[in-house]
């Protein structure tokens, strides 16, 4: 009895072993394609539609690599070799395999498993089982399979085609993914008129001349790659409704795509193309219920089976408030019986408990306000917060808010159309602020929808990319630092390490002057209603002329762009142009554009005969942006984008070409010649001009410009030069070929010594000499203290000189955002601020001005966390009492209108009798999610600026 016992165990060891031999997970490579290997793919018939999609996929994927497409078999007995087997727990053809992680995703939302086996079978040698717990998470697992071996998820929407191989091998490791972060994750097409829709008539659904199913089977295709599951599709008008085209249905089965509607659609209704008023009457719920509740009934009739969320309630036909109501009261009368209407009709039609069928109300606009005027929402119903469409939540939830059954969501916006301006043409949405809009989101149980208006999907390709994979998994972009991680391993996967970190430097420029002016922003226009173009607010004649700094800066980004462009592979080079040389070049056109035109226009009235030749150039930017498009839209990838981009979306001024100046150039003036000195007004004119003061700085510079009035020959030479300048051109001629230049003028910090000096420039020409006073006051040598410089002390807010905050209320620095490049937030959750814990920043400047001190504080232009809070900040000077001030803005407010234009919110304050010395400013948060830029401290008069400052230290 004990032998046999033995024996027995010998066998069930020896047995378990050769088990555990077969299933173990070796480290050579999964062979795809070789001389030896070619894989064959199997998957269930009987399966979902999307299971039979994503075979087909990876069959090409594999293909589009090595050029090797494998078979596909519906039966696991008619695969041999090096097999990948895909299916859903439920009937995967890899049932009867032990040990492939079918259990552990079982009943899971949206989860997939990989598991390697070895010889499983006297057949098949080497299998990759893809299993998912549902559909969707099948086709995860397939496309993350699909990364892995070179395929990007927008192969196609941005042509990133991948490197061919002879070979082909995936290293993958045994992986069971986590449950989505956000529930529903998706995008909204929208304001497509100049992009997706004609792009999608000229090319893949010209049958229809519109928008139909191979654009979205396209569209599904790249959410599913992205691991997103929602669409709210295109609805503008001259967009044929989605549900009013079969076939479109039809692909969103195939995809398993859940169907949502816009906060102006309610019940998947497409109210511009669908409602005919002539027919059906008003949209009026008050006067014409019974016909509003037909049309309703009818599309969810339509819509039994497939995967939907139902937005609720009602507004105007289009993006308008409620029809036949007055006030908010009425508002909430009216939606509290459509609410009662719209689910007595969801739960009748598809015999389901109301709490397990998916609606959302998004409170978008108006709606937000009749909400916080005490509209009660049922409590299973999703609340969808919104931003004010410029990037920026217009709230989150409250504690009693986050309990609701029906969760909460966000709609946000990286493209938009109306007041103050539309931004339909490029996305510059930083990174940071969707990081941060969407991880403040997150962290306020806003977990349930997740839905992103990309405009036409091109070009906010990562924006897109970010957006949706923070939906999906939230947690690494817990880390601050992640986001730039994110980016540069985006651009890696695309094109190689070395490019993404150039990259990654030219985007966060790139980002950062958009942030400081959006390109569509640049004529300095509004909309609704439309207004003309005007100069721009950035200053010619002073702060080193920031109108030509910031041309500057957009020509070395085109440099570099240009530059790399040349590393760039052959079948990289489309996608590069779309992702990389369209936005940067295009951007820098707008600017110049502008830019130019404002010296053309103030030059003139300087009666310079340069200003012609800027003129010119304001027209060489008009046509190199009309250039650039053409060759999006006729050779870019053969011509497969044609439609797609559009260099001037909805005809606004901004994208024409500017009016020349109606100034007459006064070429008979008695004065031949001119100059002008940094920091004096653009007509000044005296005996002796004045420099700014120089304050001993390495980075001191100041310039004077001198140009020809009338068309003679100017000799030109500077004397009487003091030791301590350095005069970057001594001496020269102006013609009619050189009509003006530029003298860059710098101390020489090695001859200086800390007294303070006066010196008188002259400037001789053989038709006149100009006397020019520099003065030089030496500075205080003191480390982290900033000193008073020609009137005004300049402060980032990030360089404070201390900080107060406790083990719960800290402040925190947040790169890519502000005018400076990075900004310090309030960084904590309470209702009531109190001098014992509150957070304090503190700045130490010196000035040498007895006067009225005005302090201006720019701040991010975000809005209160949730209901319960506001958006208040106290400052004060050397301990006196606190002013306290609040940046809430209200509705559409002119004030509102200029903070998203400029993406700073600005409150002055101001301090009596300021006495020379040192002084400490401090700045308390009194709540959180408050972003501080910069400071500036106004002693004297001195030049307006638009942009940065730099620090004066």
């Amino acid at each position: 009895m004990m032998i046999y016992n033995f024996h027995m165990a010998k066998k069930h060891f020896l047995s378990l072993l050769l088990t555990m031999l077969c299933f173990h997970i070796k480290a050579q490579d999964f062979d795809l394609y070789s001389v030896k290997n070619q894989v064959s793919i199997v998957s269930n018939p009987k399966s979902s539609g999307l299971d039979a999609v994503v075979a087909n996929l990876l069959a090409q994927d594999i293909e589009a690599v090595c050029g090797y497409k494998p078979q596909i078999f519906q039966n696991l007995k008619q695969a041999k070799g090096n097999v990948i087997i895909l299916g859903q727990v439920k009937n995967s053809p890899a049932k009867s395999f032990r040990n492939y992680h079918a259990q552990e995703i079982e009943n899971q939302f949206e989860v997939f498993a990989i598991k390697r086996l070895k010889n499983p079978t006297a057949n098949i040698k080497d299998v990759l089982i893809i299993t998912g717990s549902d559909a969707r998470g099948l086709a995860y697992g397939v496309f993350h399979v699909s990364e892995k071996i070179g395929i990007h998820p927008w192969y196609y929407w941005a042509d990133v085609t991948p490197q061919k191989k002879k070979q082909l091998s995936v290293s993958i490791k045994d992986t069971i993914s986590k449950t989505p972060s956000v529930t529903y994750r998706g995008i909204f097409l929208n304001d497509e008129d100049w992009g997706l829709r004609p792009w999608a008539a000229q090319n893949i659904d010209k049958n229809l001349q519109n928008i139909g199913p191979n654009t979205y089977a396209k569209i599904f295709e790249l959410l599913l790659r992205l691991k997103a599951n929602t669409i709210w599709p295109a609805m503008h008008p001259g967009t044929k409704a989605f549900f009013n085209i079969p076939d479109n249905l039809k692909i969103a089965k195939q995809y398993e795509i859940i169907i949502g509607s816009s906060h102006a659609e309610p019940m998947l209704r497409n109210n511009v193309d669908e409602w005919d008023k002539t027919t059906m009457g008003a949209f009026n719920y008050v006067n014409n219920s019974s016909s509003i509740n037909d049309y309703w009934q009818k599309r969810i009739n339509e819509t039994t089976s497939i995967n939907a969320i139902y937005s609720l309630g009602i507004r105007g036909v289009h993006d308008s408030g409620m029809e036949g109501v007055k006030n908010n009261k009425e508002a909430i009368k009216v939606l509290g019986d459509v609410f009662t209407a719209q689910r007595q009709m969801l739960k009748n039609t598809l015999k389901k408990d109301i709490k397990a069928i998916p609606q959302a109300l998004t409170l978008y606009k108006e709606v937000l306000d009749i909400y916080d005027d005490g509209l009660a929402v049922p409590d299973d119903v999703t609340l969808v917060w919104p931003d004010d469409n410029y990037g920026y939540i217009r709230r989150l939830g409250n504690p009693d808010e986050n309990k609701r059954k029906g969760g909460e969501g966000v709609y946000y916006h990286v493209s938009y159309w109306g007041r103050p301006h539309d931004y339909l043409w490029l996305c510059t949405t930083p990174p940071a602020l969707i990081h941060q809009e969407m991880l403040k989101a997150y962290r306020n149980e806003a977990k349930n929808t997740w839905i992103l208006n990309v405009g036409d999907i091109k070009p906010a390709e990562y924006q897109t990319q970010l957006f949706l994979d923070m939906a999906y998994d939230i947690t690494p972009f817990h880390q601050q630092n992640y986001i730039q991680k994110h980016l540069n391993q985006w651009y890696q996967q695309i094109f190689s390490t070395n490019i993404a970190q150039k990259l990654n430097s030219i985007l966060q420029k790139y980002y950062q002057l958009a942030f400081e002016r959006k390109p569509e922003y640049m004529g300095w226009s509004q909309t609704e209603p439309t207004t003309p173009t005007k100069l721009t607010a950035y200053n010619h004649f002073a702060y080193s002329d920031e109108g030509q700094k910031r041309i500057k800066q957009y020509q070395q980004l085109e440099h570099e762009v240009l530059q790399l462009k040349k590393t760039i592979p052959t079948h990289l080079q489309d996608a590069y142009f779309q992702l990389i040389t369209y936005p940067v070049l295009a951007a820098s056109e707008m600017n110049k554009k502008f830019l130019y035109h404002d010296k053309a226009v103030l030059y003139q009235q300087q009666g310079r005969l340069s200003a012609t030749s800027y003129q010119d150039s304001v027209a060489t930017a008009f046509n190199n942006i009309h250039q650039l498009t053409k060759f999006y839209n006729d050779s870019l990838s053969a011509g497969k984008w044609k439609g797609m981009m559009h260099a001037q979306p909805r005809g606004l001024p901004v994208f024409d070409l500017p009016k020349k100046s109606n100034t007459t150039l006064n070429t008979s003036s008695s004065e031949a010649w001119g100059l002008h000195v940094e920091g004096t007004a653009p007509t000044h004119q005296a005996d002796t001009i004045s420099f700014p003061i120089f304050y001993g700085k390495s980075s001191d510079s100041t310039f004077v410009d001198v140009f020809l009035k009338q068309a003679v020959t100017l000799s030109w030479q500077f004397l009487e030069i003091p030791k301590w300048l350095k005069i970057y051109k001594n001496s020269g001629n102006l013609s009619l070929a050189s009509k003006e230049i530029r003298i860059w003028l710098k101390p020489d910090v090695t001859q200086l010594k800390q007294e303070k000096q006066i010196a008188y420039l002259k400037l001789q020409t053989n038709l006149g000499v100009k006397t020019l006073q520099l003065v030089y006051h030496p500075q205080p040598k003191e480390d982290d203290v900033f000193i008073e410089q020609n009137g005004i002390v300049s402060i980032h807010a990030v360089n404070y000189s201390a900080k107060k905050e406790t083990s719960n209320f800290k402040w925190e620095k947040i790169d890519g955002l502000g005018y400076a490049g990075s900004v310090v937030k309030s960084n904590f959750n309470r209702q009531i601020g109190s001098a014992q814990d509150s957070i304090i920043l503190s700045y130490h400047f010196i000035n040498t001005t007895s006067a009225k001190a005005k302090v201006d504080v720019f701040t991010i232009p975000t809005h209160p966390l949730n209901n319960l809070y506001s958006l208040k900040y106290a400052v004060r000077i050397d301990g006196g009492t606190w002013q306290i001030k609040n940046f809430v803005v209200q509705g559409r407010s002119t004030e509102w209108k200029e903070n998203v234009l400029r993406n700073n919110a600005v409150k002055t304050f101001v301090f009596d009798d300021l006495k020379p010395g040192k002084h400490q400013l401090e700045i308390m948060a009194l709540d959180p999610e408050i972003m501080f830029d910069r400071v500036l401290i106004s002693l004297k008069d001195h030049p307006k600026a638009y942009g940065l400052i730099a620090e004066t230290k």
